[in-house]
């Protein structure tokens, strides 16, 4: 069995490949709702993580 966040980083790209979330929720043993929950949390946090390393370092002495 893989963890989740391997397996929610596979929902995220197979949806990028054009799977619907229904054929993920199946593959999953999820409903489509929660795979479309899942995925958007994924890409929340690749957003935020790719605007926390585009930002500037902050001097803190």
């Amino acid at each position: 069995m893989i963890g989740k966040a391997a397996r929610n980083a596979e929902l995220e790209r197979l949806h990028s490949g054009g799977a619907s979330y229904a054929a993920l929720g199946r593959q999953f043993s999820l409903t489509p709702a929660r795979v479309a929950q899942v995925i958007a949390r994924v890409r929340r946090m690749r957003k935020t993580l790719a605007l926390r390393l585009d930002a500037p370092l902050q001097h803190t002495t």
